[in-house]
């Protein structure tokens, strides 16, 4: 462990000592990169010095620096070169690279570690008495100009696994190269179910619920592959894949009949039943996301759940020390942190603060300088302080920003449904009176479109631009196209408003406010009520073609 957790326990009963010491470190390493030179590092003395000089950044305004890096430039943002760069998405049409050197994974890892100790010392059996089922995205999905890979943070982690911890996983990393994401699941379960389960981890509850509604789908296949070695012919797997894979792919008669006693007493397979050692569940609690940890019971009875913490690709941010919400000890040895209150957020003036004069129950901007180059960066979330631990501020993740939907963990921006619905529209030469997204948290969750067109159209028309609408979403984020695949996001739903509903609901609108230039029709909004608002005569689903082949 990098830090000791006597070094943090320390730290926390005077975070600003450790803020300050973590900000200069950085600025110190990085002093003669050209950002560093550009914003004189040599020369701040102090946290205001640094907040007068650096601007406040979101990725747009690094990104000429990240492209170059990403060209194998040296000295952009970091003296260090990136070994890394993991991909997530943004408020453009162009994915976001953040870059990831040797010494920002260690600064990550101290607080991967620091969650570690407090998880493991509670549940000590978890990595004695079974495995760990942990569920990734692919490490690597391509490669810079200079060679550089990128991909998936998490996933690039996971492939890069020690040796001496791998025995301690119950999948290969190979399962996760499978691009067919119903036989990626299939694997999954083929290869966790002939073990014993002590752990699940993964960000997303969305993704556990998944796979648990998967299990008695595929029971047959899954426990004949148990009983004979092998795994499924019919499951959709590259040849260099299924090599590596079919390893792990036990011959275990014992485990097969196991499980068709459970089937033939319980009259289906649950994770309670064939895990009996489960320990602990690990996944996000708080967000859109959480939203699905409440069906995790109904599957594996009542096995505590912990939060990862607030952690993206960007930064690792906090550590939860027990079971109780989804809030963490600020991560105060690893980044810099800077916050906004929320209510400063549409004032010209705002008010930006350090972890030490922040207040129980209020919620705040997030700002962070991390090891990886990013200086005063906007995360664009939105954090709750849910107490304090000593003098450290306990935070949770409550929403991405004002103009974001994050369902499966996708990020979609406003201007992203903006873009899309745009190409749309051109697409399909078609004309709408108004058009705004909002969410469905059903199961899997979806957006839903609330049109009101120009003219008559007809149905096949209509498809025709939801699922450009989906396919423009897809290009335009990643993210939003790896969640689709994934089946953790079902295709989106256009609900057709009744003519004159825009005009009735803008009039009502316009009763409570004082000028015309005040009234704003959403984009975007993460408010399930909002199509309540509505009078809706009918609804448009895409309809897709079955694949017999797994």
């Amino acid at each position: 462990m990098l830090i000791s957790i006597g070094t943090f326990e320390a730290a926390t009963r005077n975070p600003m000592k450790f803020q300050k010491k973590v900000l200069f470190d950085y600025l110190a390493r990085n002093k003669q990169t050209e950002y560093g030179l550009k914003y004189d590092f040599p020369k701040i003395q102090s946290i205001n010095d640094y907040q007068q000089r650096v601007p406040i950044n979101d990725y747009e305004s690094l990104r000429p620096y990240i492209d170059r890096m990403q060209r194998g430039e040296p000295n952009m943002l970091t003296a260090e070169n990136p070994i890394f760069f993991g991909l997530t998405t943004g408020t453009t049409s162009a994915p976001k690279l953040i870059p990831a050197t040797k010494y920002s994974g260690k600064k990550k890892a101290e607080v991967t570690n620091l969650w570690a100790y407090y998880a493991y010392k509670d549940y000590p059996s978890v990595i004695i008495n079974g495995k760990i089922l942990a569920i990734v995205n692919t490490g690597i999905k391509g490669y810079t100009p200079s060679g550089v890979p990128y991909g998936s943070e998490t996933g690039y982690g996971y492939k890069n696994l020690p040796w001496l911890f791998r025995h301690y996983y119950a999948l290969p990393y190979q399962v996760f190269s499978i691009k067919n994401y119903a036989a990626r699941y299939y694997t999954i379960l083929r290869i966790a179910m002939q073990e014993n389960v002590s752990t699940v981890i993964t960000p997303n509850a969305n993704t556990i619920v998944l796979l648990c509604r998967r299990i008695n789908k595929w029971k047959n296949k899954i426990i004949n592959d148990i009983e004979k070695g092998t795994l499924s012919w019919n499951i959709d797997v590259s040849e260099s894949d299924r090599k590596t894979i079919k390893k792990f792919c036990k011959k275990n008669p014992k485990r097969a009949h196991k499980l068709r006693a459970i089937l033939k007493e319980k009259k289906s397979l649950l994770p309670k039943d064939f895990w009996p050692g489960m320990k602990l569940i690990e996944c996000w609690k708080s967000g859109t996301v959480g939203l699905y940890v409440k069906e995790l019971f109904n599957y594996f009875g009542n096995v505590p759940i912990r939060d990862l913490g607030y952690i993206s690709t960007e930064s690792r941010n906090s550590i939860p020390t027990n079971n109780e919400g989804a809030g963490g000890i600020l991560a105060i040895q690893s980044n810099f942190y800077e916050f906004i209150p929320k209510e400063d957020m549409n004032r010209n003036e705002k008010r930006v603060l350090l972890c030490d004069q922040l207040e129980k129950g209020k919620e705040y901007s997030f700002i962070v300088t991390t090891a990886g180059g990013l200086y005063r960066y906007d995360m664009d979330d939105i954090i709750k302080v849910d107490g304090f631990y000593n003098k450290t501020p306990v935070i949770e993740f409550v929403q991405k920003g004002f103009n974001v939907a994050s369902l499966a963990g996708e990020k979609l921006y406003e201007s992203q449904v903006n873009e899309a619905v745009n190409r749309a529209l051109d697409k399909n030469n078609i004309i709408v009176k108004f058009l705004s997204a909002t969410i469905e948290v059903s199961y899997p969750p979806h957006y839903i479109f609330l049109t009101e067109f120009n003219g008559d159209i007809s149905i096949n028309k209509k498809r025709s631009f939801l699922k450009s609408i989906d396919e423009e979403l897809s290009r335009c984020n990643t993210l939003y196209a790896d969640k689709r695949r994934a089946q953790l996001l079902a295709s989106p739903v256009l609900k057709i408003v009744k003519k004159g509903e825009y005009e009735r609901y803008r009039s009502r609108k316009m009763k409570r406010i004082a000028d015309d230039a005040q009234f704003k029709m959403p984009k975007l909004t993460t408010d399930e009520k909002f199509k309540n608002s509505f009078n809706i005569e009918g609804s448009i689903y895409i309809i897709k073609k079955r694949n017999k082949k797994l």
